[in-house]
């Protein structure tokens, strides 16, 4: 039963934090004994997980944001998103979870840190968790929690998920049933960037403000089953756009930076857990 799990959540190229902040507990030996990863969360806890040091995680991602960021140069802002999903494609991420990060052929039995990735099942909907069967394949369970909303879902025996994040995009209640006592949640935003101002200013401020509702309650529900949940937002990542791939380094050492500050409380609530 797991007693420390890490939860990542979702938000593209911002999920570099989340290597940042699995750095500072490597270096300060609080490694967790249970990761639960949605949409670019799933990626880098499938890389983590696997034996990955979070440095070479971050090379491997760094080499994969050059391609996107080749196809996306000079092309103006409201084309970028558009393409960018087109780069994110089904072959594109199976191809960098194959043969980039070496997750060809393993299932969850396979990890070194046991993972569990959610993803949205459609039909019915509802959050799906992978990783309870040790025989799920890591790369189709990440590919369905990857599977972007505005492209085909993705098929996994006879059923089609979306990503994770539209059913939880920090599910720190599937951490809580799998049985772990102390929670570090780490967000590093909803989809769009954080702004300072009303709402009225920015109207899709409504959506963020209802996805970090969601994570604030789902949090909430964990704490009053016993758990303890530290939640850990990266609010640098925050402010930066969800395609900010050149920014890699920044991100990966906002969230190290984060991390490290959280460390003492961590290290006392996990004290008092044994």
């Amino acid at each position: 039963m797991a007693r420390f799990a890490v939860v990542l959540g979702g938000g593209a190229a911002r999920g570099a934090a989340h290597l940042g902040v699995l750095r500072a507990l490597v270096e300060s030996s609080l490694m967790p004994d249970l990761i639960v990863g949605v949409s670019i969360g799933a990626i880098v806890g499938a890389a983590y997980c696997k034996g990955e040091d979070p440095r070479d995680a971050l090379g491997r991602l760094r080499s994969f944001s050059r391609d996107l960021q080749s196809g996306l140069a000079n092309l103006p802002k409201w084309v970028r998103f558009k393409r960018a999903l087109q780069l994110f494609s089904y072959e594109t991420r199976r191809g960098f979870l194959e043969d980039v990060l070496g997750l060809r052929g393993l299932t969850f039995a396979h990890l070194k840190t046991p993972l569990l990735v959610t993803a949205t099942c459609l039909f019915p909907l509802k959050r799906a968790v992978f990783g309870l069967k040790s025989d799920d394949s890591v790369v189709e369970a990440v590919l369905a929690s990857t599977a972007l909303p505005s492209r085909f879902p993705i098929n996994v025996a006879g059923r089609p998920y979306l990503d994770g994040g539209l059913t939880g995009n920090l599910p720190t209640l599937v951490a809580a049933r799998a049985g772990a006592r102390v929670i570090l949640a780490v967000s590093v935003g909803f989809l769009f960037r954080r702004r300072e101002g009303p709402p009225f200013l920015f109207p899709w401020k409504f959506v963020d403000t209802l996805g970090k509702i969601q994570m604030r309650l789902e949090a909430n529900v964990s704490r009053k089953s016993g758990r303890v949940v530290l939640e850990l937002p990266i609010h640098e990542a925050e402010g930066e756009s969800v395609l900010a791939f050149e920014k890699l380094d920044k991100l990966e050492e906002a969230g190290y930076k984060a991390c490290l500050n959280c460390v003492p409380v961590l290290a006392g609530a996990l004290e008092k857990s044994q």
